[in-house]
């Protein structure tokens, strides 16, 4: 039996937490690509999926989910179990990943894990208010010729930057695939039913080529990694801010909400599955 290990990364408000929680629930309903092996009880991801079934999304404060939150190893499996996929999350609330990229340096257990692992879910989140907008070419250049050994400031650093040095990570650490193929990054930009209907229309490279340029020329110039980038919406809409969406989804089923939006041979192409990225980076 084939079995491999990924890593979740992605800085704070990036959406992973709200991701897991409607990942375990997808993982759990039988009619995905991929189910769990095993089911330990992660406290705060069961909050995060209580805070969806109420209709709203897990606030960063949440008492009871910062208390809880802490690293879990799930196994997760094809529905044939013809292939075995161990996730690994460290730190989901996204501390560990902003002091790496300020000091340029990633605790000893975190890097031996990553030189384990084969692949990464890379989060990005529309929206995000802790997303530091991209600079111009001139001052992104500048920044970029800083001295990385030399600790600096989170909030200074563009997220465009912070996607480069955290892929510079995994460029550097993730193996080869069980196959002998390249190691995989699936980017997830999550909230991504909160961009207009013209931007999800232009696709998901036009957006990375948007919103972070410095980023996507990054992409285009990696050899040493299979990137693929996923859109991912954990409900389908905007809890928060749409009364009607929301109402909707009362009388709906969870399971039957959010989507993974990808590209394929240039199309625009939506699933309902929220493990694709998992099962992407987990094919042969």
């Amino acid at each position: 039996m084939n079995s491999q290990s990924i890593m979740l990364i992605g800085g704070p408000d990036s959406g992973k937490t709200n991701y897991l929680a409607r990942l375990w629930r997808a993982l759990q309903g039988g009619s995905s690509r991929l189910k769990s092996v095993d089911a330990p009880e992660i406290k705060y991801v069961e909050d995060a999926l209580a805070h969806l079934l109420q209709g709203s999304f897990a606030p960063r404060s949440e008492k009871n989910i910062e208390e809880s939150r802490r690293d879990f190893t799930v196994m997760i499996a094809t529905q044939d179990d013809a292939k075995r996929v161990k996730v690994v999350v460290p730190d989901v609330t996204g501390e560990l990943w902003k002091d790496a990229v300020s000091s340029s340096a990633l605790p000893s257990e975190w890097m031996k894990q990553l030189k384990e692992s084969s692949g990464a879910l890379l989060f990005v989140r529309v929206h995000s208010e802790l997303n530091v907008s991209p600079l111009d070419w001139v001052t992104a250049r500048d920044l970029l010729k800083m001295d990385w050994a030399q600790p600096h400031q989170e909030e200074s650093i563009p997220t465009q930057v912070v996607l480069c040095e955290l892929l510079r990570f995994l460029q550097l650490t993730l193996r080869r695939r069980t196959d002998g193929g390249l190691p995989r990054v699936a980017i997830l930009v999550t909230a991504w039913d909160r961009l207009d209907a013209a931007a999800k229309e232009n696709g998901l490279n036009a957006y990375i080529q948007s919103e972070y340029p410095l980023f996507a020329g990054k992409l285009e110039d990696v050899s040493t990694l299979e990137v693929k980038v996923f859109g991912v919406s954990v409900v389908g809409g905007d809890l928060g801010a749409d009364p009607e969406f929301r109402q909707k989804f009362f009388e709906a089923d969870l399971d039957a909400a959010g989507y993974v939006v990808e590209e394929v041979d240039g199309v625009v192409r939506e699933e309902h599955d929220l493990t694709l990225p998992i099962a992407w980076l987990a094919e042969d």
